[in-house]
């Protein structure tokens, strides 16, 4: 009778694993699945979808905002001065958590991190909050284990338009006055960026956010006149969307713009 009771159960555990396995197979076989990882194929078994929004991910809440005592320690890694120059910086953040975690991305480093800043000028501060990346098609979440580092070279935000995301016109004369006009006497920026976390870990799912970067413009424009800035042919044209600017609580042309046309 044990053993017959023995034989019941090791066929039932097999039976188990293999219905594992098959599904397993399932999960990784998925259309544009780009995390086969099994701890994530657990996650998403006991993810409970809402039917009245049948759309969402089992990763959907990586955009929470959580309270002080939940949120996640990470190491933002960058160089202030590099944003004092108009060309390429480094920005990584390193998993200090003890603990496995995935991040949103398009598939480079950087590439969903949220840009916003905080303008400083004359005396008082104006928000330019992120605006939003236009699309979510093909993002998906990368993992992160506990000492690895996300990050990469990409363009200083102060390249750009934050209104209209252009290409600021570098080689127009008045560009000093196009970007005090644009980022005033100095600027902060802070990045933020969506992070997943499996069930059983000790931090939840939450968007992660840097401390602000504060640079001064003037320095950013001394740079420039010692022609210290990034050299690309979309940063030699000149568009209209370059030299819009905030006015009151809406955006208009600068008068920089209509003064001086398409003069350089």
């Amino acid at each position: 009778m044990k053993k017959k009771i023995i034989i019941a159960f090791f066929i039932i555990l097999i039976v188990l694993i293999g219905i594992i396995i098959s599904k397993f197979n399932e999960f990784k076989n998925e259309p544009y699945q780009k995390t086969p990882f099994f701890d994530l194929f657990v996650a998403k078994s006991f993810y409970k979808k809402d039917l009245e929004r049948p759309w969402e991910e089992f990763w959907d809440n990586s955009w929470n905002n959580v309270s002080k005592e939940n949120e996640r320690p990470i190491e933002w890694i960058s160089n202030p001065k590099d944003f004092e120059k108009l060309d390429s910086i480094y920005l990584g953040f390193k998993n200090t958590t003890k603990e496995k975690f995935y991040y949103v991305t398009w598939g480079e480093p950087n590439s969903r991190i949220r840009i916003s800043f905080n303008v400083f000028k004359n005396g008082k501060i104006d928000s330019i909050p992120f605006g939003g990346f236009g699309c979510g098609t093909g993002i998906y979440i990368a993992p992160l284990k506990n000492g690895e580092i996300a990050g990469g070279k990409f363009l200083n935000p102060l390249l750009f338009n934050p209104f209209t995301n252009h290409y600021l016109p570098l080689k127009n004369r008045k560009f000093p006055e196009l970007f005090k006009e644009i980022y005033g006497d100095s600027v902060a920026i802070k990045f933020e960026q969506a992070t997943y976390s499996l069930p059983w870990n000790k931090f939840p799912s939450q968007m992660i956010e840097s401390k602000e970067i504060i640079i001064s413009t003037e320095k950013i424009i001394e740079n420039w006149k010692k022609g210290d800035y990034k050299l690309s042919p979309e940063f030699d044209k000149e568009n209209e969307q370059a030299f819009y600017i905030k006015y009151k609580e809406d955006y208009e042309l600068s008068s920089i713009y209509e003064k001086e046309g398409k003069t350089k």
